[in-house]
């Protein structure tokens, strides 16, 4: 009875993935999830999205970026290859004025539909993605900036000097 537990707990710690049988990872992400993300963030730039096609959540995927290297030089490059997809769509709606291009000599699109397709929030998904790739803009649209000392000491001073005034004020009205 021991022995069978031992055999069943054995087996859901292994899974198959391209035909090899695998330790599953501790983090609960396999290639094949890994590989379902990517290519859904190919496509949609969307990494919530893109982490909850592939089953997981999106902080199980920040998390993974964070922690594996080489995921995250693969998530980088999804990126790029979304970024370049969007650049070239965009040029084409601003040459075609967003009508629709005419098929091949075979019958097929030259290229998908621009019915759908929003060419501002293209530029707002272009722009957010360059500030995040160059640390600059938080998502309140801030920015972050490193202070000395002596600016922080400053600082510090001017807040105990307004709350030494309010309680003066308090205390004498």
């Amino acid at each position: 009875m021991d022995e069978d537990k031992r055999d069943k707990r054995e087996k859901r710690k292994l899974v198959v993935w391209r035909g090899q049988v695998r330790r599953r990872r501790k983090d609960g992400w396999s290639r094949r999830d890994e590989d379902v993300f990517l290519a859904h963030y190919r496509l949609t730039s969307n990494a919530s999205a893109s982490a909850r096609a592939a089953g997981k959540s999106p902080s199980g995927a920040f998390d993974l970026r964070a922690i594996d290297p080489d995921f995250a030089a693969r998530w980088d490059a999804a990126l790029a290859e979304a970024r370049v997809r969007l650049e070239g769509k965009l040029v084409i709606y601003c040459e075609t004025g967003g009508k629709e291009i005419a098929p091949d000599e075979q019958g097929a699109p030259a290229e998908p539909g621009m019915a759908d397709f929003d060419p501002h929030f293209a530029l707002k998904l272009l722009q957010y993605h360059e500030a995040r790739r160059a640390g600059g803009r938080r998502h309140d649209g801030t920015h972050r900036r490193r202070v000395t000392i002596e600016e922080l000491t400053q600082a510090i001073l001017r807040q105990l000097d307004a709350f030494d005034r309010k309680q003066t004020r308090r205390n004498g009205a």
